[in-house]
């Protein structure tokens, strides 16, 4: 009885707290990543913005219309139900000073590009329009070279947890589509900086979302209802742990974005 009792409570324990409905912001770490009063991290819903390690161009400007927007207010958490929180346990939630949308804000100024992970009950057509006129204006992000490409690569996960053998899958990219309108996947190449070269298959990615690219075996996944999958089919690991670059090109053979992974020494 006592066992269960201290499993009980260690359970309890373990468990987040509830989601606030409104809660003030006291720390911003960048522009989409801020610290509520009572200690829970949020990731911001609707957008991803530079990021700050390693610096990524325009990562403070982005910082600091999100300090405008929401440091030091109350703000509302715009979530999409009770179980809105992702794998590193923050809260996934837009944020609402009352007056400004602080995802709205970064994206018209070009801070920020839509980016969306299923299911997204909400309409986006309004953060689409905003990224589109910092876009069409290359404001922000947009003067760079990394996002003048339909897609981006948002993360690269080179090294897999644990034993590289063993959990293949558990290198994978992230790309996003960056253009107002359904991208096809068809015929873009990913290649590795030791010469080898993966041709993608047909996956149509909705304007905002993202496909997972991963090294190993599996059904690719293609609803947009759901996180789109591309599998490589690969039986070993795929990257380099130490260094390696990942380059994508459109069909024609045009750069479209690339990626470094290389572990800092000591």
């Amino acid at each position: 009885m006592l066992t269960l009792l201290l499993t009980l409570l260690v359970a309890q324990a373990e468990e987040p707290p509830p989601i606030p409905a409104e809660a003030r912001v006291v720390k911003v770490y960048d522009g989409d990543t801020v610290t509520l009063e009572n200690g829970d991290k949020v990731r911001l819903r609707w957008v991803n913005t530079p990021e700050k390690r390693p610096p990524e161009p325009f990562w403070e400007e982005a910082k600091q219309v999100a300090e405008r927007v929401v440091l030091g207010r109350t703000v509302k958490l715009l979530v999409t139900g009770e179980d809105a929180r992702d794998g590193y346990g923050r809260i996934v939630a837009g944020l609402d000073n009352g007056r400004d949308n602080l995802s709205i804000e970064l994206l018209e100024a070009g801070y920020a590009h839509v980016f969306i992970i299923p299911p997204e009950p909400e309409d986006i057509t309004p953060f689409l329009q905003a990224q589109e006129v910092a876009r069409s204006r290359l404001r922000g992000i947009w003067s760079t070279e990394r996002y003048q490409g339909a897609l981006h690569i948002t993360s690269f996960h080179a090294d897999a947890r644990g034993d590289d053998e063993q959990n293949v899958n558990g290198e994978y990219m992230r790309v996003c589509n960056v253009t107002p309108n359904p991208v096809d996947v068809q015929g873009y190449t990913l290649t590795t900086l030791g010469g080898r070269t993966f041709v993608l298959p047909s996956l149509v990615i909705p304007a905002g979302h993202t496909v997972m690219i991963h090294s190993g075996r599996g059904e690719h996944q293609r609803d947009p209802a759901k996180q789109l999958s591309i599998y490589l089919g690969e039986g070993s690991p795929v990257w380099d742990n130490k260094h390696d670059k990942a380059t994508l090109l459109s069909p024609s053979g045009d750069v479209v974005d690339a990626v470094l992974h290389k572990v800092k020494s000591d």
